[in-house]
């Protein structure tokens, strides 16, 4: 374990901080990727698992679309296993991903990189290339994810390749894609925030059974949905009524006087709002 965590380590460390340097030394605060835990910017090495399988994926595939770029992490995964690859990513975010997509485009010029800025959904909607592999990353709310697979049903053939990051946070997702498909493979590696890759069978049944279990499934997990989206709703109600600049300059000034951990992680959070 220890050999294929340095080897992987030197494979992106350049890269990885290069993408930090071209994103203005800045990262959001509590949002993580598959190399750092969102804390801080470094390595996370118990994310191993997770990494290593979608290292080994990106050496069996040759077009892929990622839905949710944030820094590019995960990109700079699959081009250290496969500099020739063909990926396309969709992000919504104009802070980080335009930035790690273009510093990408720059370091491995064999790769094919094209990168979609807007709604998930109305970029997949539009779309007509066929993908070998797809891995959504983007947001977690399990509804959006939903909609994002049966998008992604139209563009790829009868045997569909997805790998999910943080399949943790979305169990409906996991529990109805198990029940309504016929899985060829399941992998679930052992790891911090793990990830899920499936191979399954499509037909128009299948895809019917997929809709019927997830809003089966998505209904006992309301309570969760409703404590997210408030959380969403203070964060654009702060911006809205305080603006960028006051929640951060508000955020530095409770990280300088204040110790107490509840208050320095709300500090941080508004310093990188």
């Amino acid at each position: 374990m220890a050999q294929k965590r340095n080897y992987l380590e030197k494979k992106i460390k350049k890269h990885f901080m290069g993408i930090y340097y071209a994103c203005g030394k800045k990262f959001w605060f509590s949002c993580g990727s598959y190399l750092i835990d969102g804390q801080k910017y470094k390595y996370d090495k118990k994310m191993l698992g997770k990494q290593m399988l979608l290292f080994e994926l990106a050496k069996k595939n040759f077009r892929i679309l990622e839905i949710g770029v944030y820094m590019g992490h995960s990109i700079l995964i699959m081009l250290s296993s496969n500099p020739k690859l063909e990926i396309t990513g969709i992000d919504i975010d104009d802070r980080f991903a335009p930035k790690a997509m273009n510093y990408l485009k720059k370091k491995f010029p064999k790769a094919k990189l094209d990168f979609l800025q807007g709604d998930s959904i109305s970029k997949l909607k539009s779309m007509t290339k066929k993908y070998d592999l797809f891995h959504i990353d983007g947001d977690h709310k399990t509804l959006k994810i939903y909609r994002e697979i049966i998008a992604c049903t139209k563009l790829t053939n009868n045997n569909m390749k997805i790998l999910f990051d943080d399949i943790d946070m979305m169990k409906s997702v996991e529990r109805s894609l198990i029940s309504a498909f016929k899985v060829k493979k399941y992998i679930k590696p052992k790891s911090r925030y793990t990830n899920l890759y499936l191979e399954i069978k499509l037909d128009k049944i299948s895809i019917l059974k997929f809709k019927l279990f997830f809003y089966f499934f998505y209904f006992f997990e309301l309570p969760v949905i409703i404590f997210h989206f408030l959380k969403s709703l203070i964060r654009k109600l702060l911006l809205f009524f305080l603006g960028k600049k006051l929640c951060n300059y508000l955020g530095q000034f409770i990280l300088s006087y204040f110790t107490n951990d509840y208050l320095t992680s709300f500090g941080k959070k508004l310093k990188n709002i």
